[in-house]
Order: C-alpha cells, then sequence, then structure tokens
C-alpha cells in the first residue's frame, strides 16, 4: 500500500520576556545568562555585560533579545554612535577599548587551553603588546545595503540591523574613513532615482590611495545616469566602478586602486579582491611578520592565502625568493602583476586550491611559511605539514588569524607530537583590526624546536 508523507507540524516557540543576570561573555561577546528555573536553556544575549541584571525577550531555542538593563556594570559606558542601538555593524561599543582587547585576548588564552595549545597548570603563552589601533575612523572599506522604496521613490542606503535584512539609513559611520560617507552621500542624488536606485544590490565605498565607489548593479544602467555618473566621477575625484552579475568594470577614466606596502611598494587590486579594512593596523601587522619571521636572503617562503600580496611582496624584499599562493586565480594573478610591476624577479604565484594542497604543487621545500587564512582556517595547510618529511618543515611559521576558533584548532595541529610536529609558540598577540567589535584579529609564530 503508498504510503504518503505527512509532515509534523511544528510548534512555534512563543517569545517571553524574562529576567536574568549574566555570568559571563561568549567568545562572540554575547552575554551568557544561565536560566533560573532548571532544565530551561541558557540564552546567549549581545549587548549586556557580566554582572549586569537585565530584562530579555526569548528568540529560538538559546537567543535571546536585550530589553532593558535593569542593573548596570560599572564596566558599561554610553556608546559613542548614534545608530548603535539598532546598526548590526559594531556590536561591542558598548565597553571601551581597553576591556574590549582585554576580553579578546581571554577568548584566545580559552580557545587555546580547549583545543589543548597549552595546559595553563604547567605553562603559559608568551603574549607580546597588542597592537592597537585608533578607536574610531579606521575603517578603510564599508559595505552599504541599499533598498528602492517604489512608493515612497526613496532610496535607503545603511548597514542592516543584527540578524535582520531591514535597512539603518545612516549619514555617517564612526568607524569608517571620514571620506568615505562623505562620497557616498555627495552621490546620493544621482542614485535615489527610478531609473538607478531600482537596479542597486549594494554600494563599497573604498580609500586607499584615491576614493572609489562600487555600484553593484542588477542589470545595466540607462545611458543618461552613466553619463551623470561619468560627469560626477570626474568633478569629485572620486573613481566609479560597475559590478554586474559576470562583469567588474571602471567607468571611463577610473584608475586600477592600490595599496602601499610597509617599503612603499605599489600593490594594485581590484574593487572586491581582499584587502584589510584597518589599513594603519595592516601596516604594523606586516611589519611585526617581518620581525618575527626574521627572514634572511638565504631562505625560501612559502606566502599561504596571499591575496594581492600583503606579505608577499615585503617577504620578497628581505627573503631568497617567494611563492605566494592564493585560492583565487584573479588575486594570484595580481601578486605576480605587482611583483613585477615592482621590479622583482624573486616573487613566483600560484593559484591553488589550499584545501588540497600538496608539496608536489609547491615544489622546493620553504624555510618560513606565512599563512593569513579566511575565517575558515588553514586546515589543509595543517594536513600538508603533517605529510611532510622532518627535514622539510619550516624553521618558522606566522600564523594570522581572523577566527580565534579555527586558529585554536590549527595551532593545535601544528603542536601535535602524535603528527611528529615540533613546534613552539615563540610569539603571540592581538591585533586591534576591528575596534568596536567582537571581531578578534591575532597573530602567532611558530618555531621548530631543534
Amino acid at each position: 500500500m503508498a504510503q504518503f508523507f505527512k509532515p509534523q507540524k511544528r510548534n512555534k516557540s512563543v517569545s517571553k520576556t524574562l529576567k536574568g543576570q549574566v555570568s559571563a561573555l561568549d567568545h562572540q561577546a554575547r552575554a551568557v545568562v544561565r536560566a533560573a528555573v532548571k532544565g530551561q536553556p541558557t540564552r546567549f544575549i549581545m549587548g549586556a555585560l557580566p554582572g549586569e541584571v537585565i530584562e530579555y525577550k526569548t528568540a529560538g531555542k538559546h537567543s535571546g533579545h536585550l530589553e532593558r538593563i535593569l542593573e548596570p556594570s560599572s564596566d558599561r559606558r554610553e556608546a559613542p554612535c548614534q545608530y548603535y542601538a539598532s546598526c548590526g555593524g559594531c556590536d561591542f561599543q558598548h565597553i571601551d577599548e581597553q576591556k574590549q582587547l582585554a576580553h579578546k585576548r581571554q577568548v584566545v588564552e580559552e580557545l587555546f587551553q580547549k583545543f589543548g595549545v597549552f595546559n595553563p597548570q604547567t605553562s603559559s603563552l608568551p603574549w607580546q603588546e597588542p597592537l592597537i589601533s585608533e578607536p574610531m575612523r579606521y575603517r578603510r572599506r564599508v559595505r552599504l545595503a541599499t533598498r528602492w522604496l517604489g512608493k515612497e521613490q526613496k532610496l535607503l542606503i545603511g548597514f542592516r540591523e543584527a540578524q535582520s535584512h531591514h535597512i539603518v539609513a545612516i549619514q555617517d559611520c564612526l568607524v569608517a574613513d571620514e571620506i568615505l560617507l562623505q562620497r557616498v552621500n555627495a552621490l546620493y542624488p544621482l542614485l535615489n532615482t527610478a531609473a538607478v536606485a531600482s537596479k542597486l544590490g549594494h554600494i563599497e565605498a573604498i580609500n586607499t590611495n584615491n576614493p572609489i565607489i562600487l555600484l553593484r548593479i542588477t542589470e545595466a544602467l540607462p545611458v543618461d545616469a552613466m553619463q551623470t555618473l561619468q560627469e560626477w566621477q570626474t568633478a569629485n575625484k572620486t573613481d566609479i566602478w560597475l559590478q554586474s552579475e559576470n562583469d567588474l568594470q571602471p567607468l571611463a577614466g577610473a584608475a586600477m586602486p592600490f595599496d602601499t606596502s610597509i617599503d612603499g611598494d605599489k600593490l594594485y587590486f581590484q574593487p572586491g579582491d581582499f584587502l584589510q579594512v584597518n589599513g594603519g593596523i595592516n601596516q604594523r601587522m606586516v611589519q611585526q611578520a617581518m620581525d618575527w619571521l626574521k627572514p634572511e636572503k638565504t631562505q625560501r617562503v612559502y606566502d599561504f592565502f596571499a591575496g594581492i600580496g600583503n606579505f608577499s611582496l615585503p617577504l620578497a624584499r628581505r627573503a631568497k625568493s617567494v611563492l605566494a599562493v592564493e585560492g583565487v586565480y584573479r588575486m594570484a594573478e595580481q601578486t605576480r602583476i605587482n611583483a613585477e610591476n615592482n621590479g622583482m624577479d624573486n616573487l613566483s604565484s600560484l593559484s591553488a586550491d589550499l584545501n588540497e594542497i600538496t608539496a608536489s604543487d609547491l615544489g622546493e621545500p620553504a624555510d618560513l611559511w606565512c599563512l593569513d587564512p579566511a575565517r575558515p582556517g588553514a586546515e589543509g595547510v595543517v594536513k600538508l605539514l603533517h605529510k611532510l618529511k622532518p627535514e622539510h618543515r619550516p624553521q618558522r611559521i606566522l600564523y594570522v588569524s581572523c577566527a580565534p576558533d579555527t586558529l585554536a584548532r590549527d595551532i593545535a595541529g601544528m603542536l601535535s607530537e602524535s603528527k611528529g610536529c615540533n613546534y613552539r609558540i615563540i610569539g603571540l598577540s592581538t591585533v586591534d583590526m576591528f575596534v568596536q567589535t567582537h571581531h578578534i584579529e591575532t597573530m602567532v609564530c611558530l618555531e621548530r624546536a631543534s
């Protein structure tokens, strides 16, 4: 007899308003509120601090939304941004920058302990001073959401609310380079028409050597709109790029942007290529990488997740040779071009799947490794390290991370005695790349024990 699938009815969870005390912050800077009633779930709520008594509304199985602070912490401060309560960009402005850094260091320690990188009962971590950023106006790149309100004939531009598609319309962003929102606001009247706004996906504003506005479009813009944008670009000395589903093109007259290395080399890129958002702290981070790795003219270097050559070119200035390995072919090719434009003949570039990278892909072994992966980490590179003969493993490894959980996992793998990895941590520091947010950037340097 045929049987038909009959979906079960799902019980919709009813939101409740509850009172509780925050016991700690988790690794995403969310307040941990233990249930007062046995059997009820622990809740994770953004915006509250340890020790505070709060009123919150339940959401889902383990989440909640902060409603009111009944007893505030002495560490709490008034957020400097007028949009903070609704904007989903920053999420850590309610505590000062030194305490933000202290929390981030604690998160790294806890995760290193959890993954077995160290045991606080028998050892300690070799922490160095953190690389500290300006607390505001540090972002040289912002991405803005857009929405055309047809009935009102109005374009919304801003950031999305936390865990929402709603857009918070903004005039300024305190963590962004002042020029970015100034240029977007100046362009707004040209964008605020049905012919243009209805075709906008998002806007990205960048400022390295020259301000850039990237318009993500869902279909071609009218000829007269293109002409108007061209005139605006010239008058405002701001390059405009258009990105469609399959194409990225500058308007006529727009130049290829570039970042500048610690040595003064030009690192050209296209809007959409990876670029560290905090230019000032990036310079200090690259310099610290050189100081920790100590490349010499007799040494070969692998730079994994090389991007456009942020670490590759400075390494090539100091080492015998560098192989820059990048998963995105276009950026790998850009690194090669950047090296060539800066007169370097000791840097080669390889596009490869870094999850499946092998020794045969790389050729001659390297003395030094540099890694700067995205949030998923560098598991494929760790597996490569395990497969190498001991004499082919690097003398030092520099790992730059934007996700402390995958960092802890990967460092634990690199220290794994069961895999024959004989390394020790010689340098460790937090990097204040994302001030006013819970995101954590960390640098770790490993050295092979003799």
